[in-house]
C-alpha cells in the first residue's frame, strides 16, 4: 500500500519519501504533484521555507490528503538535504539520542488470520491463523524470535474460521453501529489469554482497537484488559474529552493520536491529558511537524 515521492536537486540528488494510497486516499499522487508544482525553483534544502509554503498552499483545507501530500514532499526534501550535506537525516534534527530501540511485532496474528490464503507456504512460509491454538503458536514464535513485545488486533473465531473485526473501516460485522457486545469482550479476553499462554510472561502485549468502537465500548475493553498488564491499549477517537474519560476509567495505559494532523489539532488532546503514550505519525505529518508535535507531547 506504499508509494514513494521523489524531489530533485539541480546537482542530481534525488530525495525519497513514502506515502500511502490505501483506504480512501486514492488520488494522493496527483495532489503531491500539484503541490510540488508550486515549489519548482525553490531550494529543497530550505526545509523550513518549504514547510511554510506547503502550509500556505493548504491552509484552508489542512489535514487529510493535504497533510499527507505535504508530509511526503517535506520528507523527500529532508532526504535531499541529508544527502547534499553527506549526513543522515537524524543529524539535521539535533543528532541521535539512542543507537538502539526495542521493536515489537505489529498486527501479530491478525494478518495471518485476515490473509490466511497467502500463508502455509502458498506465498508466505509462516503458518496461517485459523484458531485460538494458532494464536498461542504465534505467541511462542514471538518469544522464540526474540521480540520483547507484540501488538495485535481483534479476531473473532467461530466454526467457519477467523473473522478479523474492523467495522470502523466499513468492513464486516459491527458496521456501521460500532456497538460493543459480551461476545466481543469474551473474544478479546480469549485472544489476549492465548497470546499470553504462548508468548509467556516476559513478552509485553498491546492491542490496537482503531476506530472500531464508541467510547462505551472502549471503556469496557480497557477494563477487561486490566489483568493482562498491557504495554498499551491503542484507540482512535476524535473527541478529546471522551478519550480522557476512557483513560480515567482504567488502569490500562492508553495510546492514541496517530491520526491527528498538526499541532493545532493535537493541542486539545494534550490539554485534556488523553493518553499515556502519544503516537505521532511522521508519514502523515512530515518530519518537521512531527518533531514539533512530539516536543509538545
Amino acid at each position: 500500500n506504499s508509494d514513494v515521492c521523489s524531489s530533485d536537486l539541480d546537482e542530481g540528488i534525488v530525495g525519497w519519501a513514502e506515502f500511502n494510497e490505501a483506504r480512501g486516499r486514492k488520488g494522493l499522487t496527483g495532489l503531491i504533484h500539484s503541490l510540488g508544482e508550486g515549489l519548482i525553483g525553490e531550494d529543497p534544502r530550505n526545509t523550513a521555507k518549504i514547510d511554510a509554503m506547503l502550509y500556505g498552499q493548504t491552509r484552508s483545507t489542512t489535514g487529510g490528503l493535504q497533510s499527507h501530500a505535504s508530509a511526503a514532499i517535506i520528507n523527500a526534501c529532508l532526504d535531499i538535504k541529508g544527502k547534499a550535506l553527506g549526513v543522515p537525516v537524524y543529524q539535521l534534527l539535533g543528532g541521535a539520542i539512542r543507537d538502539r530501540l526495542p521493536v515489537y511485532w505489529s498486527h501479530c496474528g491478525f494478518f495471518r488470520a485476515r490473509y490466511g490464503h497467502l500463508f502455509d507456504g502458498k506465498v508466505i512460509a509462516s503458518p496461517a491463523v485459523r484458531t485460538l491454538d494458532d494464536i498461542r503458536t504465534t505467541g511462542r514464535e514471538v518469544r522464540e524470535r526474540g521480540f520483547k513485545a507484540l501488538k495485535t488486533n481483534l479476531v473473532m473465531f467461530d466454526a467457519s474460521g477467523p473473522k478479523p473485526y474492523s467495522p470502523g473501516f466499513g468492513r464486516g460485522a459491527g458496521f456501521p453501529e460500532l456497538n460493543i457486545s459480551n461476545d466481543i469482550i469474551e473474544a478479546f479476553v480469549a485472544q489476549l489469554a492465548a497470546f499470553r499462554d504462548g508468548a509467556g510472561p516476559d513478552v509485553r502485549m498491546m492491542v490496537d482497537l482503531n476506530f472500531n468502537y464508541k467510547p462505551e465500548g472502549l471503556r469496557r475493553l480497557a477494563k477487561a484488559a486490566e489483568p493482562f498488564n498491557l504495554l498499551w491499549l491503542e484507540m482512535d477517537l476524535y473527541e478529546p474529552e471522551a478519550l480522557a474519560r476512557v483513560r480515567q476509567s482504567t488502569t490500562t495505559p492508553i495510546a492514541s493520536l496517530e491520526t491527528i494532523f498538526g499541532r493545532r489539532s493535537l493541542r486539545p488532546y494534550l490539554d485534556h491529558h488523553t493518553v499515556d503514550t502519544a503516537i505521532i505519525d511522521v508519514q502523515w505529518n512530515g518530519m518537521v511537524e512531527a518533531m514539533r508535535m512530539a516536543a509538545m507531547a
